[in-house]
Parts: C-alpha cells; sequence; structure tokens
C-alpha cells in the first residue's frame, strides 16, 4: 500500500485528506506520546511534535558536522530522481529539493508528518520501507537514508531493493549513528547512566530484531553483497554537548544536546516500557541522571558516525 500526500503545487486540502485512508492518520497515543498508525508498532518512536523538533535539531547538527553537505555522492550534475528512505519531517528532502530544481525529490515515511506546501519538485508518500517498494525500476539516481537503524530490520533487502530501482550509475548512500556514546581521552565512565542508556537502547531493539549499533565496514559489507560497487566510508564524530574546540563542532554539539534534552523521552519511553518490561515513572527518573550527565562538559562524548556509499555500475545481474 502506498498514499501519495503531496505532489509539490498540486496539492490541495480537499485532495491531502481524501487521498490518505482514514487509518494512516489514526494515530495511537501512548504516555502522552503520539504514535503513527499505518503498520502500528513497526516503529517505536513518536511522530509528534516535539519528536518532529528533535529529528530536525539532529538533522543540523549532522549538516554542520557534514559542513553543510546534503549527500556525497558524485551525482550532482545529472541528478534527476532522489529517493530519502524515511524521510521524517521531510527536512532534508525540502533542502535538496531547493538546491536540485531540476530533480523529483520523492520522500517515504510511515507517518504523514511532512510539509503541506513544498515546491513542485517534492512528492511525498507513505509506505513501509520494508515492504516491495511500488517505484518503477531503475527510477533513481540516488537513495538516501539517515539514522534508520531504529527503523530498518533488514539492511540486506533495503539495499537489494535500493538497487532494483537505482539507474545504472546511481548511487545508495547512508547517513548512519552508532547508538553507542564514545570518547577519546575516557572522560565518560564505564558505569555512567549514559552507557547505561545506550545498553538498554540497544537491548530493547534486539527484543524487536533491530540492532542501533552499526559500523562503517558493516554498511559497506551488506552493499556489496547486494551488488554495490566502489563503496566508499566517510567516518565522523557526533559530538554531544559544546565541549569540542572545533567551532563548527562545537555548534553541531549544541544541536545535537539539545536534541537529546529535549528528545530523550521519546527515544526511550516506548522501548523501555513495551520491550524491558520498565514502570513509566522509572524511565522518567532514570532519563533525570542520563541528562545530567549529557550536561557535563567533563565528559567528552560523541556518537560514531559513518557515511556510507555504494555505485550501481552494472545494468544486467538483478
Amino acid at each position: 500500500m502506498a498514499a501519495n500526500i503531496q505532489h509539490g503545487d498540486q496539492y490541495e486540502e480537499g485532495s491531502y485528506t481524501t487521498s490518505i485512508a482514514s487509518s494512516i492518520t489514526d494515530y495511537k497515543y501512548e504516555h502522552g506520546r503520539r504514535y503513527h498508525a499505518y503498520q502500528e508498532g513497526r516503529y517505536a518512536l513518536p511522530n509528534d511534535e516535539d519528536e518532529q523538533n528533535r529529528m530536525d535539531l539532529q538533522y543540523h547538527a549532522m549538516r554542520l558536522a557534514f559542513h553543510d553537505k546534503p549527500f556525497f555522492a558524485p551525482v550532482r550534475d545529472n541528478l534527476k530522481r532522489v529517493l530519502d528512505a524515511g524521510t521524517g519531517t521531510g527536512i532534508w528532502v525540502e533542502d535538496v529539493a531547493d538546491a536540485y530544481p531540476n530533480a523529483e525529490v520523492y520522500g517515504i515515511d510511515l507517518s504523514p508528518i511532512q510539509p503541506r506546501w513544498s515546491a513542485p519538485n517534492v512528492k511525498y508518500q507513505v509506505d513501509d520501507l520494508e515492504q516491495p517498494w511500488t517505484f518503477p525500476l531503475s527510477y533513481f539516481d540516488l537513495v538516501h537514508t539517515r539514522i534508520m537503524l531504529g527503523s530498518l530490520r533488514d539492511w540486506p533487502t533495503f539495499f537489494t531493493q535500493a538497487l532494483k530501482h537505482l539507474r545504472p550509475g546511481g548511487y545508495v548512500e547512508c547517513h548512519e549513528l552508532d547508538v553507542s556514546a564514545q570518547t577519546d581521552d575516557n572522560s565518560l565512565p564505564a558505569d555512567s547512566a549514559i552507557t547505561a542508556w545506550c545498553h538498554n537502547q540497544e537491548e530493547a531493539a534486539q527484543k524487536v530484531g533491530m540492532s542501533l549499533r552499526i559500523t562503517g565496514d558493516k554498511l559497506k559489507t551488506q552493499m556489496q553483497e547486494a551488488g554495490f560497487v566502489d563503496v566508499v566510508v566517510k567516518e565522523f564524530k557526533m559530538p554531544i554537548g559544546q565541549w569540542p574546540r572545533d567551532k563548527t563542532l562545537r555548534e553541531a554539539g549544541a544541536f545535537g544536546l539539545v536534541a537529546m534534552l529535549e528528545g530523550i523521552g521519546g527515544l526511550t519511553m516506548a522501548f523501555w516500557t513495551r520491550f524491558l518490561g520498565w514502570k513509566a515513572e522509572d524511565v522518567e527518573a532514570e532519563l533525570v541522571k542520563v541528562k545530567r550527565e549529557f550536561r557535563n562538559n567533563a565528559y567528552h562524548a560523541y556518537w560514531p558516525t559513518y557515511v556510507v556509499c555504494g555505485l550501481w555500475a552494472e545494468a544486467g545481474g538483478r
């Protein structure tokens, strides 16, 4: 199933409300947070305004760390169609569509939380990326993901589908963050609340067949096994807080810190109550400790972050 929720300047209020099945917008509420309705339960994070703000703050942090590059694949001169897989608020789609007005930029998500008014070259669709894609084969020049570790259960199948729907010469590019706070100077104690939070997040994710842990080499191998070549891995460190000396990274860390302080409840509550058996009040009490540590500039913590880009070079062998 796929529901088109916006086609640039073709959007009308009436078509918006009639083209989406009511089940998609019949949101679910739990512990005061709003969750997606389509494919209910597949995604454990909320989709309400607070979570949308967190996603946008995290996006700005990553753009700063990436020196304002929306992507690294060398397809800029002939970019015709782009897919943002798991688009969230659509902020990446909007930026790319603005920068490349001659390209059609698509965003897919389980939740219709994207802007209702956009450029004519923007198209959004409500769908499940882990089901067969509804796009034509050999269609896109670039397929992009950003922080999808908490969403995709089957990365090898995702890469296989991406390859089928890319034109020869197209790229898949993943911007993924390893949910394991690290330091280069051992400033974060091994028994810290942050470390315990990361451990619990991963334990909960594994109970539903996902992992929040990743390395660039693992993504590279999965891309290569799907048929991609010339796979390149770029490593970044996404700081948490304003401890870096570098001005740009310090600004990125500020955005990342606010994202965590304001959004950690949404990242945690469903995971721990649904899958680890915690009571909501105990989750809240633990998060007070985690937030206190995130605010501590003596802890030089960062998220290991990877940009992995692979080329689909052959027309045959699919």
